[in-house]
Formats: structure tokens, C-alpha cells, sequence
């Protein structure tokens, strides 16, 4: 009983009015993660050039080397925009997207000193040119996406949660049901 509420609830989520906002789906939210991540180790080289962890320079060569997975994690992003804000509003609200993730680090990344974070570029400089191993990385320095929304897995779990309930509250009732009838 419990599969077949689920799967009626499962079939019935497509026809969602179209107006409902869009959640970010998995590869979009690792995308923020990883976009988060090199947000963070930009403005944080910009920031630690006059002290002693000055790392821009190795910054830009994370940059250089990694320019590909970069490339394919910020056209994930746009691709995420673009479902939410349509064609036209696509690159404005990438844009303010992106301006927010750098007004975050502004004042500082929390709990990281330029000394850190320098160590923290010389591991991502040190990774294979790939969005996993980027991914990974940004894992390991606790990284977490600033969503403008919320995620896709979260909403089905959730969802698959109340139809479990709702299956179990079923089987109750036609068990309770079953045994007044009996009596």
C-alpha cells in the first residue's frame, strides 16, 4: 500500500502548476557548492595580498588549470537560472546570484584565516582539473552552497515521508476497519 501512494504522488508531481518555484535539483546545488568554494578563495586572495599569505598568484593558477570544471560548473548555474528566471532574467539572476556569494566573503570566510585558506588553494592547486575532485575539495573545507531556494532532494524526501505517513495512517485505518467488522 505504502509503494502505491508513493507512486500516485510521484505521478501526480509533474502536474504542479508551472508557476511553483523551481527547487535546485542535485547537480545544480553542487555547482553552487563548488561556485561557493572558488567565490570564497577569490575574494579571500583578494583580501590576503597585503599580509603575509599573499596567494593570488596561486589563486590564478588554480584558476588557469582548473578553468574547464570551472566552465562546466558555472554553465550548470546558468542552465539553474535560466529554469528560474527564463531566457531573459537567466543572466541577471546569475549575476545577483554571484554578486551575493562574494559579498559573503567580503568581510571574511568564517573560521579562516589567509594562512588557511592559502593552504586550502594550495590543495585545490594540487587536485586534478575534474568538477569530483573540485567537488570533494570544497566537501572537505565545509563549503555550503548559498541556495536562493530549496533543494529538490529535501523536498522529495520530505514529500516521500508524508506519503509513507499517509500509507501507514492508511493500513491503520483499514486494519481498525477490518477488525470492527469482524467483531
Amino acid at each position: 500500500m505504502k509503494k502505491f501512494v508513493a507512486a500516485v504522488i510521484a505521478a501526480a508531481m509533474p502536474l504542479a502548476p508551472a508557476s511553483a518555484a523551481p527547487c535546485w535539483k542535485k547537480v545544480a546545488v553542487e555547482a553552487a557548492q563548488i561556485r561557493d568554494f572558488e567565490m570564497m578563495l577569490m575574494v579571500s586572495a583578494l583580501r590576503c595580498r597585503s599580509t603575509g599569505s599573499n596567494f593570488l598568484a596561486d589563486y590564478n593558477r588554480f584558476i588557469r588549470e582548473k578553468r574547464d570544471a570551472l566552465t562546466q560548473v558555472n554553465d550548470e548555474l546558468r542552465e539553474h537560472f535560466r529554469s528560474v528566471a527564463g531566457p531573459i532574467g537567466a543572466l541577471g539572476a546569475y549575476d545577483n546570484y554571484v554578486t551575493s556569494l562574494a559579498n559573503v566573503y567580503g568581510a571574511g570566510a568564517e573560521g579562516l584565516a589567509c594562512r588557511d585558506l592559502q593552504s586550502i588553494t594550495d590543495a585545490a592547486n594540487a587536485l586534478p582539473a575534474t568538477r569530483a575532485a573540485l567537488l570533494e575539495l570544497s566537501d572537505a573545507a565545509g563549503t555550503t552552497p548559498h541556495l536562493s531556494g530549496a533543494r529538490c532532494d529535501v523536498v522529495m524526501a520530505i514529500a516521500g515521508q508524508e506519503a509513507e505517513q499517509s500509507a501507514d495512517d492508511v493500513e491503520t485505518r483499514v486494519a481498525v476497519a477490518s477488525r470492527s467488522g469482524e467483531e
